[in-house]
């Protein structure tokens, strides 16, 4: 169990780490330092206490007040050296490098340089005026100190730079230089990480882009595939039902389609409102369509879920005066990944929906009027044929069916959308392709869909 609770601690803690949390780790490990320096170095009096504290308490602050520290920080590393205690402790130690690295990820490019430059000569002047403390002045006054040692011993004629009038300015220059290359080291590593977080907050920003924008397509592809064919369906039940004395069945399946497009209409609502994830619909292995396959269609497999629903499908376009046939092969026991099933499902929904919709109807109607319901297709051909192939190796689809002209059809004068286009794109995405053909007035469609890629 302890082993368990350890592998999870050091799981969350790489997630944290790999997350652009700069400030925070940076102070975390300022923090950590300091308290390394204050047990290998301990305070020799209760000033240099205070002062090791107070350091303490500036790192801390980096993730809570970034700019003030910015600001703050390198005025007190250049003032209190000027107080009477240790040196380390007067220069902040460690605490510079969490104040510099701070200062290049919080600031501009120039207020960053501005401040590295102001603070790395007004830190030489004061170490060559007033001794104060400086990481690249003791540095520099040790180089100058080896070379009057090296005099003295003879190697080199004996003059002491501290009586030379151009010491004070060798101090200060090399002090200023020393300053900018140590301090704009960690000023450019924490721009870099500026830069990087800069970078990946884009990125971020794309991906939410792009969710929001599939989201918005998945949310379309719903409303398109079940609730218009719903209502095309609906509507012309409706017209069939004015000719028929006995409309029960008819009246039963528009009772149920138009159940099913308010459930959908209404799951599409709680989408938007964000009351139900989008991956919970899309991640639905059932198909109601209009009461075609039950609520238990999660127990059965793909392809009986397909052919129930097809069967269902043609039931209801029988109503409505479009017999067609259908051919339905399918190998057993085939492993259909989830996004091919969410593609072939929607496919074959629209499938019927433009059936409805453009479909030839018969040439007598239910009046018995030849020319009330004027179309190219005899009474005894199929209203279309529909073939459906699901293999180990891939599934395809094909659709005939002749085309009325658009004012002879049951929905004409209607909007029609642009759902094949959508259905086009959605089978090229799991490497499939839809071919469509409309020649002599005769439509076609085909879907060849690869399982092996999945």
């Amino acid at each position: 169990m302890a082993v368990n609770e350890l592998r999870d601690m050091v799981r969350l803690v790489r997630a944290w780490l790999r997350e652009p949390h700069f400030l925070e780790k940076n102070a975390i490990v300022g923090a950590l330092l300091l308290v390394i320096e204050m047990i290998l170095v301990p305070p020799a009096s209760p000033a240099q206490m205070l002062l090791a504290l107070g350091w303490l308490i500036v790192v801390v602050t980096v993730p809570f007040r970034t700019r003030l520290i910015c600001l703050l920080a390198p005025v007190l590393l250049l003032v209190v050296p000027f107080l009477p205690v240790d040196v380390w402790w007067a220069s902040g130690g460690t605490a510079i490098i969490t104040v510099f690295l701070t200062i290049g990820y919080a600031l501009s490019n120039r207020a960053m340089i501005g401040v590295l430059f102001a603070y790395s000569l007004a830190d030489a002047v004061c170490f060559a005026l007033f001794d104060t403390a400086s990481i690249g002045g003791g540095v520099i006054r040790g180089m100058v100190e080896e070379f009057n040692r090296i005099g003295a011993d003879g190697t080199i004629p004996v003059r002491s730079m501290e009586v030379s009038p151009l010491y004070t300015i060798l101090i200060i220059a090399g002090t200023f230089i020393l300053d900018l290359m140590i301090l704009g080291f960690f000023v450019v590593f924490g721009a870099a990480f500026r830069r990087a977080s800069a970078a990946g907050e884009r990125v971020a920003r794309v991906e939410r882009m792009l969710d929001r924008i599939t989201r918005e397509q998945e949310l379309a592809h719903m409303i398109h595939d079940s609730v218009a064919n719903d209502m095309s369906t609906i509507a012309m039940l409706a017209w069939r039902a004015k000719a028929m004395d006995d409309d029960d069945e008819v009246l039963d399946a528009i009772y149920a389609r138009s159940h099913h497009a308010l459930d959908r209409v209404h799951e599409v609502i709680d989408v938007l409102n964000g009351k139900r994830d989008i991956t919970e619909l899309t991640a639905e292995e059932g198909y109601d369509a209009g009461g075609a396959v039950g609520a238990h269609a999660g127990d059965l497999s793909f392809d009986a879920q397909l052919e129930k629903y097809i069967e269902d499908q043609n039931r209801a376009m029988t109503m409505l005066g479009l017999a067609g046939v259908t051919r339905f092969n399918s190998t057993p026991d085939v492993v259909v990944p989830k996004p091919v099933r969410r593609v072939v499902m929607g496919l074959t929904e629209e499938i019927y929906a433009n059936i409805v919709r453009h479909c030839a109807m018969d040439d007598v109607d239910e009046t018995g009027d030849a020319n009330a319901a004027a179309s190219s297709r005899r009474i005894d051909e199929p209203a279309y044929s529909l073939f459906v192939e699901i293999t180990a190796e891939h599934i395809r689809i094909s659709e005939v069916n002749a085309i009325a002209d658009e004012s002879k059809t049951l929905v004409h004068g209607r909007r029609h959308g642009s759902g094949l286009a959508l259905h086009r794109a959605a089978i090229e995405m799991v490497g499939g392709t839809l071919t469509t053909s409309n020649l002599d007035d005769t439509w076609m469609i085909s879907a060849d869909i690869p399982l092996g890629t999945h």
